[in-house]
């Protein structure tokens, strides 16, 4: 009789730990890419205004904390973003709605790129919000780029500088781009007063900067690894414009790259929660499910 009672004290045990609320659910989005044309090869861009909606309503039936999307939200033309952002106000009253720049959020009209934000409602090119003493850095991976200049008009020199920088690399495409020493300073800032408060860091960008040698990867990925792998308390970098997805886990940072929506007949798009000991990555579609653990090598 005692046996069964002690046994039946263990299942109700792990069962509340099973039940352990996670900290924070982040619904992820990557590369919608939504254009009003026909589909070409795998990539379906008129059907990603469903595919939204349908992710739009699980992070509404999951009820999030909020939702972090990570660039190319539009493949091409102004126009495209009029259809697919009203499908964010359909989250429920609560949930806010987070973007960053990809690459093809600039194949629009040049005199429209000083709009982008305003259209996004983002508040900068880069920022930074605390969640639950968790700090989240959106990266602008657009930054220095031949694709975006004509918004920022920097020193054209500076831009062949970094583009010259990957002869002989894997990574060398105009499509890709470089992190700036200004937003460097900043990150760096982000960096070391998350470390004072105690914080635990994740970084949100459009490009990956690992795995080493990925054809999708900033042209100073080594630039920014150094930044963040000398922060002890970061714990995940999250991007999107590697459309197959990848993961790898280096020097106690998880590096995420999330499937993109666009390459889909069904969908793809994941529900982040957060542990105090792990990340659990609830996939959606073609997105893979990931258990991770938070301090210690997987």
């Amino acid at each position: 009789m005692k046996y069964w009672l002690v046994l039946i004290t263990i299942l109700i045990a792990l069962s509340s730990c099973s039940k352990t609320e996670p900290i924070l659910k982040i619904g992820l989005v990557a590369d919608p890419q939504y254009a009003d044309k026909p589909t070409k090869g795998n990539r379906y861009y008129s059907e990603s205004l469903l595919k939204l909606e349908e992710a739009i309503d699980t992070f509404n039936y999951e009820n999030i904390d909020f939702v972090q999307n990570l660039g190319d939200i539009i493949d091409v033309e102004w126009a495209s973003y009029d259809a697919i952002m009203p499908i964010y106000q359909k989250l429920k009253p609560g949930i806010e709605n987070y973007q960053l720049l990809g690459n093809h959020d600039f194949s629009i009209d040049t005199t429209r790129m000083k709009n982008l934000l305003e259209k996004l409602s983002m508040p900068n090119y880069y920022y930074s919000y605390v969640k639950n003493g968790w700090r989240f850095i959106v990266l602008d991976a657009t930054d220095y780029s031949y694709f975006s200049n004509s918004l920022h008009n920097y020193d054209t020199n500076q831009i062949d500088s970094y583009y010259e920088n990957t002869m002989e690399k894997s990574n060398q495409y105009r499509w890709n781009s470089a992190i700036g020493m200004e937003q460097q300073k900043w990150l760096e800032k982000q960096l070391d007063s998350a470390k004072t408060l105690d914080q635990k860091v994740i970084l949100f960008s459009h490009l990956p900067v690992r795995p080493k040698g990925d054809i999708h990867n900033l042209w100073n990925d080594y630039e920014i690894i150094s930044l963040i792998e000398n922060s002890s308390n970061v714990v995940a970098f999250i991007n999107g414009h590697n459309h197959s997805g990848d993961y790898i886990f280096k020097n106690g940072v998880h590096y995420i790259t999330l499937f993109g929506m666009v390459d889909t007949m069904i969908s793809s798009y994941g529900i982040l929660e957060i542990y105090q000991d792990s990340l659990v990555l609830n996939g959606y579609g073609n997105q893979k499910q990931m258990v991770l653990n938070i301090g210690n090598d997987d």
